[in-house]
């Protein structure tokens, strides 16, 4: 018997359940990148979106600061996360490439298009720049599209937290109404997530474990 297994006795139906069905809605066509934020608010705020709208892979290009979390804004979510750490743009982009992912930029400069007007077709990375200065020249030049959020009012801009959620949330309901569904995670992928996910909602699991085993 897995050690899943018999952890999850020590789960209530209703906490086993819940793993099981966020894990089906977890999604690996569509990924998000946090690019040089300047606040680390907004940082962990991203976070907690991805994590409420299924994204389980986020790549981060760090700040320094920004590898502190903060659990007061995550709200713990960061422990359902795959996060990826890179220490360039550059070499994050050779990871999302060879994954097979075409990247979207969130950019307020020229060549943007509406994000209601955008393919999403594919394995997509949307990438999310520094709030002050936005997306850089480099990752502008490597993007396969440019998105803009088309506004109403005289703001001509939103907080870059809000776009997240907003773009997350129009490419995954585009995803559903054209291509049928989201791509999910590999079979050994939601294995060891639910290992990994039973083993932290259960106190002293590896203690639990390590009696089960002297038993036998």
């Amino acid at each position: 018997m897995k050690d899943t297994d018999l952890l999850q006795e020590y789960l209530l139906p209703e906490r086993r359940r819940r793993l099981t069905e966020v894990l089906k809605e977890r999604t690996i066509g569509l990924t998000v990148v946090i690019e040089n934020f300047n606040k680390e608010n907004n940082y962990q705020a991203v976070l907690r979106t991805c994590e409420a709208f299924g994204i389980q892979h986020v790549h981060i290009v760090p700040q320094p600061e920004q590898e502190r979390i903060v659990r007061f804004i995550t709200q713990g979510c960061e422990k359902w996360l795959t996060l990826h750490y890179h220490a360039s743009y550059s070499s994050c982009l050779d990871v999302l490439r060879e994954g097979g992912y075409r990247v979207v930029v969130g950019s307020l400069g020229r060549g943007a298009v509406s994000l209601e007007t955008m393919d999403f077709s594919g394995r997509v990375a949307l990438v999310f720049s520094n709030e002050l200065d936005g997306a850089g020249e480099e990752v502008v030049a490597s993007a396969d599209g440019l998105f803009v959020i088309p506004l109403a009012g005289f703001t001509q801009s939103l907080n870059v937290s809000v776009a997240a959620g907003i773009a997350i949330h129009h490419v995954r309901s585009w995803k559903r109404n054209m291509e049928g569904s989201l791509e999910g995670l590999s079979g050994e992928e939601s294995d060891g997530l639910l290992e990994e996910w039973v083993r932290g909602s259960v106190r002293n699991a590896e203690g639990i474990l390590s009696e089960m085993r002297n038993r036998k």
